[in-house]
């Protein structure tokens, strides 16, 4: 694992971070311990580039998941399961918790005995159709703080924007499957706490942190608290 995954600092004690570059060799006997799902996936990527990537992402979780159970390692492609939105869990045991994410030749992983966390990663680069974006899939006051901005900040401030939304869907499990414009997440790294509705309808509380990385943005989310009725803790911007 410490071979393909490098420790990063995590906004939270119970949260651990990793960085991967994916650009490394990934051994044969990392690649076999994949699960068939994953080494499907893998098999089906049109580019070799993207297969390779793949795999060594999921050869670090693998790696990561092995460390962090101790005295539990075992061969995890028999546990892999996947959740109806499609986030990857492990069959045997409510914990650990994790979530995978990669950008160009870097990835992240995310683990937390405690909760369900979600982490996203875009590489910086220019984005020309960022309000066009943004209108689609920001809530009105995101779209309208892009579009007040100096247009030489918009792809960043976009980018960051978008890993917050998509660390906080996984984070509920949902990925896209729920309408990105729902959680108000801002475009900085101001609101540290969002209330969104989980895939079963209930109100998930999701702690919120942004992290800026050399050449990258990274969001981490973890979901603190589940309610039966929806309870918004701050005024919450159209």
């Amino acid at each position: 694992m410490h071979r393909l995954a490098t420790s990063i600092d995590s906004p939270w004690p119970g949260c651990r971070l990793w960085r991967i570059d994916l650009a490394q060799p990934v051994p044969a006997e990392a690649i076999a311990r994949l699960s068939a799902q994953e080494r499907a996936r893998a098999d089906a990527f049109a580019f070799e580039q993207d297969r390779r990537r793949y795999l060594c992402a999921h050869a670090a979780l693998h790696g990561i998941l092995c460390a962090v159970r101790g005295p539990r390692r075992t061969a995890l492609a028999a546990e892999w399961r996947t959740g109806p939105f499609g986030k990857p869990a492990l069959a045997d045991a409510a914990t650990p918790h994790f979530n995978l994410s990669h950008s160009g030749a870097t990835g992240v992983v995310a683990v937390s005995d405690t909760h369900e966390v979600g982490v996203d990663i875009e590489l910086l680069r220019p984005v020309p159709d960022a309000l066009d974006l943004s209108a689609a899939y920001f809530r009105a006051a995101e779209h309208a703080a892009l579009q007040a901005l100096p247009p030489a900040l918009r792809a960043t401030a976009f980018l960051r924007a978008w890993t917050r939304k998509e660390a906080v869907l996984k984070a509920v499990g949902t990925g896209l499957g729920l309408d990105p414009q729902t959680p108000y997440t801002g475009l900085d790294g101001d609101l540290a706490r969002v209330q969104v509705p989980g895939p079963s309808g209930r109100q998930a509380t999701v702690e919120l942190a942004t992290l800026d990385l050399p050449g990258a943005i990274v969001s981490v989310a973890r979901c603190a608290v589940r309610a039966p009725a929806p309870v918004f803790a701050e005024a919450v911007p159209a």
